[in-house]
């Protein structure tokens, strides 16, 4: 199951399948793309004041072991079903990547495949001294989605992008720290903070400010996801806006701004 939490400005969305190191089912797919949804409404209707970042975690020891292979079987033998279930996985992916407001995967142990993709589709990546990664479609003859791929060759370049997916290379954290994976490493007991820290930094941050440069970057990554007109209107139109007469005040003041 994925479960939902309000803390404080942040929402935290949690899978909780520790038993099988948190591998999603059909089920999680939806009950993802739902939780996002509502996430992407509230901040809609809240004018983007609300709410600040969201954190993608999983239940303690694990973070995804990707896709539940047992539930794929039946599966393949319903091609439609197959397709329905592979466009599910892509749209909650692409809910993750395109949500207006940052992004924190918070990844504990295992972070394999479907796994690797949700973490790749988030802003920002923290992980503990255990947590390693890998993909490997090619072990069950399988391929990797092109845009699950282009996150990959985004975040760490084409040569490495290769090892991961014609190698099946397994990465340990430091390696995956080394390679420019993550943003931050530490110790497993240390995650929560450091998860609150980062928080802290992103919810002090100017929300119009937040929204408006994610689509801008979405816009110079992928064209099309944000009309350039709408992105340049943006960028004009803040310079008239409360938060940056906060922004500008609290400059010219030597205090810290204080967004609302």
């Amino acid at each position: 199951m994925i479960e939902m939490q309000r803390q404080d400005e942040a929402v935290w969305l949690t899978l909780r399948r520790a038993e099988k190191k948190n591998a999603m089912t059909e089920a999680m797919w939806e009950q993802l793309l739902q939780a996002l949804s509502q996430v992407a409404d509230e901040h809609r209707r809240s004018g983007g004041r609300a709410p600040r970042a969201l954190v993608l975690a999983g239940a303690p020891g694990a973070f995804c072991a990707g896709a539940d292979i047992a539930e794929l079987a039946p599966l393949l033998r319903e091609p439609a079903a197959m397709t329905a279930n592979n466009q599910l996985v892509a749209r909650a992916q692409l809910a993750l990547e395109q949500l207006p407001v940052p992004t924190l995967a918070l990844i504990d142990g295992p972070c394999f495949g479907g796994g690797f993709g949700l973490a790749a589709a988030c802003d920002f990546r923290i992980a503990s001294a255990r947590a390693s990664f890998a993909i490997t479609p090619a072990r069950l003859g399988l391929l990797y989605s092109i845009e699950d791929t282009r996150r990959v060759v985004r975040l760490l370049g084409d040569t490495r992008a290769r090892r991961l997916l014609l190698r099946g290379a397994r990465l340990d954290a430091q390696t995956a720290q080394d390679w420019g994976l993550l943003d931050a490493l530490v110790e497993p007991e240390q995650l929560q903070a450091q998860a609150q820290a980062w928080l802290a930094d992103i919810c002090a941050q100017s929300p119009t400010s937040m929204t408006g440069i994610k689509a801008t970057l979405a816009h110079v990554g992928q064209a099309g996801w944000h009309d350039e007109a709408e992105v340049r209107a943006a960028f004009d139109s803040a310079f008239y806006g409360s938060d940056f007469a906060e922004g500008a005040a609290a400059f010219l003041e030597r205090r810290s701004a204080r967004f609302h």
